[in-house]
């Protein structure tokens, strides 16, 4: 269990119990509307129907309430609510994922001059139930934990999430949770930075080796995981070794071979567009390991 909790929803989107969906972006083969090349890695699981495949619960826990997030801007828009008294915050999934969106953007509002001398925007967790409308077209539930590079704000069906970790994993993780939620903040960097971008261009102009540019942009955020990771564990965030683990088993059990494996039988590397386990945990451990990250250059400088 890490010690990363808050009932603190001021920086969460609580859409659930609104009715979403309309009209997305088309084509290209995103999933309920979202266009290919608009969502910025289908979250930790992907962009196809095996990206169903996900993630432990988090458990009962108190404490570890990271630092105020105020004075910064916030990125993107909100239509749901966030009173800010935690209302929004008060199972126990949701104070681990609550906890870890304001952990994960208070590192980064510091790393993110330090390491790239750029200045951080806060932006928030979206809590969805069933179907929204985002930057990048109407998801679903199906649609995965992700991040909308358009709007700049994550998403989360807490209760695809339940259902699935009961399906695929079978144990509870509040660190695998806060992993993807890192994860997906990743990719909020990527965008910040303009890797999104630049890797967009590149699919474009090179669409046979668009899968590999994706699974580098995933891996990358894999290791800007493990760059939060390492340095909540030298705040003395985790309370056991053992977290690692359970971080490093969500990232193999949603590689790219798993998930093939699970869904399908067999296991095409040549599809995949989020890596295999081995290299998910790979990346995480080199961001882990060095709490920089300016080494998760899985692009090896070619951007």
């Amino acid at each position: 269990m890490t010690k990363i909790r808050s009932n603190d929803d001021s920086m969460i989107d609580d859409r659930r119990g609104q009715s979403g969906g309309g009209g997305g972006g088309g084509g290209g083969g995103g999933l309920s509307g979202l266009p290919m090349g608009m969502k910025a890695g289908g979250g930790v699981v992907g962009i196809i129907i095996a990206i169903l495949i996900a993630v432990m619960v988090g458990s009962d826990g108190g404490g570890g309430t990271p630092t105020n997030l105020s004075g910064g801007t916030v990125a993107g828009g909100g239509s749901g609510n966030s009173s800010g008294n935690g209302a929004t915050c008060g199972t126990d999934l949701e104070k681990t994922l609550c906890g870890a969106t304001l952990d994960v953007q208070t590192y980064w509002k510091t790393a993110l001059p330090k390491f790239f001398s750029t200045n951080y925007p806060t932006t928030k967790t979206v809590f969805f139930s069933g179907r929204t409308n985002t930057g990048c077209g109407a998801a679903s539930s199906q649609t995965g934990p992700f991040y909308c590079p358009l709007d700049k704000l994550v998403y989360f069906d807490l209760d695809f999430l339940l259902d699935l970790q009961k399906r695929f994993v079978g144990k509870s993780s509040d660190l695998a949770e806060q992993y993807i939620v890192a994860h997906e903040f990743g990719h909020h960097i990527q965008n910040v930075l303009g890797t999104n971008a630049k890797v967009n261009k590149l699919q474009q102009s090179k669409p046979s080796l668009a899968n590999q540019y994706s699974v580098k942009l995933e891996l990358q955020a894999d290791c800007y995981a493990g760059v939060w990771v390492g340095d909540a564990d030298q705040r003395g965030q985790l309370d056991s070794p053992d977290e690692i683990k359970e971080a490093l088993d969500a990232a193999a059990g949603v590689g790219d071979d798993r998930i093939q494996q699970a869904t399908q039988g067999r296991v095409n590397p040549e599809s995949f567009t989020h890596g295999s386990a081995q290299q998910r945990q790979d990346w995480f451990m080199k961001g882990y390991n060095t709490m920089d990250p300016r080494q998760c250059d899985t692009f090896n400088g070619t951007l």
